[in-house]
């Protein structure tokens, strides 16, 4: 296969020749036959096909957003020796070099290897594939070239970070029969005083209320209020219309890292999770307890991109069908339109307890922006309207307005208890 390089030089003669038809100057077609004896020489020596095979080794497949990653490239030469050759290990946009080089021009004789190591950053959460990894041979006058590829690819998951939430109290208010760490009023195994009652054989000598005891002449029991575990179904929209920002640093892209640490925070305290994605396609994971169920929410949560315009009303029918109905509903949505107004009334209606997380679509787009009047005025004007619509979602479910640049547990401890059942 010909180079640039020699694309060029054979169209060279050309121009020369029509130069000299144009100008009636012999000395043109002179200066285009040092481009052809260029060529001529250049074609005695045609570049080898190269053979070669590679291996790629990864120091971990699975990193945050942030987190470096080493990546270790071999490649040997098993055919003939190559006296120039391009080595380029693929990466996607998503991937930066910040340590090494994934690409390298070298000689590779017969039967030696070439060694390449980098670091690479990933600044966006996803699936992605390192390779495959291309081999170009060059004749020494860089005329033509031969391709070849060797280590296919290899795939690296990138998580979203996870927000610290170990003094947040997020959980769910109504309790099922499984042990956990929410109160309930029930007597039960747990920490919370409840009352007396007097001693039955059976009864743990640690619970004995010795004072009450002497008081009354009678050995009596202290008991406890029950704790017990509760389910929570997080719902994200991830429409088109949500995604305001950069490919980077958008309300979608916070949506989902507010998604995992909310998860996280629920399971940590023994209650069961769901999932309720709405995108392209409507997806959702049926709630289940336990680090296994974080791993398939990060896993479902790995390949959201913002798409879709899927309306409130099929994630109402998906809930109602699909999940308890003495859940907790988180929706993380930015909350660009009203239609989430009609959607969290209607949920309180069934009997759900709603939780809105809202990442600030205003405080996103500002960072963005040049300062100006223009800009102040258009702020203060749809900082006006999101208030409003704030304010009404407020009388049926618990609102957390959450500027992106500051964390998450901050405006999630400003939160409420939620009333316990009677």
């Amino acid at each position: 296969m010909r180079t640039p390089l020699a694309s060029g030089l054979s169209a060279a003669p050309l121009l020369f020749l029509l130069a000299a038809l144009a100008t009636r100057r012999w000395e043109f077609i002179l200066l285009g036959l040092a481009p052809l004896v260029f060529l001529a020489f250049g074609s005695l020596f045609p570049p080898e096909r190269p053979r070669v095979v590679g291996e790629r080794t990864l120091s971990r497949d699975r990193v945050q957003v942030g987190s470096d990653a080493e990546v270790t490239l071999t490649i040997r030469n098993e055919g003939p020796s190559l006296d120039l050759v391009e080595v380029l290990d693929v990466l996607t946009p998503e991937l930066a070099v910040v340590q090494g080089t994934n690409h390298a021009v070298v000689s590779l004789p017969e039967g030696e290897s070439l060694s390449l190591t980098y670091r690479v950053r990933p600044s966006l959460k996803g699936d992605y594939k390192i390779g495959p990894t291309r081999v170009r041979a060059l004749d020494p006058l860089a005329l033509g070239v031969e391709d070849a590829l060797a280590a296919g690819s290899t795939r690296i998951v990138v998580a979203p970070v996870m927000e610290d939430m170990r003094r947040v109290q997020l959980g769910p208010r109504r309790t099922r029969p499984w042990f956990g760490h929410v109160t309930s009023r029930q007597i039960g195994a747990g920490l919370e005083f409840w009352g007396i009652r007097e001693y039955v054989p059976g009864d743990e000598v640690r619970r004995i209320n010795w004072k009450a005891s002497a008081r009354l002449d009678r050995i009596f029991s202290n008991v406890y209020e029950g704790e017990r575990s509760g389910d929570v179904v997080i719902i994200l929209d991830a429409r088109w219309e949500s995604a305001v920002g950069t490919p980077t640093v958008n309300a979608v892209e916070y949506g989902v890292r507010a998604a995992l640490s909310v998860a996280d925070h629920v399971l940590a305290s023994k209650n069961r999770v769901g999932l309720i994605v709405q995108r392209d396609v409507l997806d959702w994971v049926p709630p289940a307890f336990g680090r296994k169920q974080l791993y398939r929410i990060l896993d479902h949560l790995v390949h959201v991109r913002a798409g879709g315009e899927w309306p409130y009303t099929f994630v109402a029918w998906v809930l109602s069908r699909y999940f308890p109905r003495d859940a907790l509903v988180v929706l993380i949505s930015p909350l660009t339109d009203r239609t989430a107004l009609d959607a969290v009334t209607n949920l309180a209606a069934l009997g759900y307890d709603v939780a809105v997380l809202s990442p600030s679509p205003l405080q996103i787009e500002r960072r963005f922006l040049p300062p100006g009047p223009e800009r102040d005025l258009a702020y203060r004007l749809l900082a006006v309207e999101r208030e409003n619509l704030v304010s009404q979602l407020r009388r049926v479910a618990q609102v957390v307005d959450w500027d992106p640049s500051t964390p998450l547990a901050l405006p999630l401890r400003r939160m409420k208890a939620w009333p316990r059942p009677a």
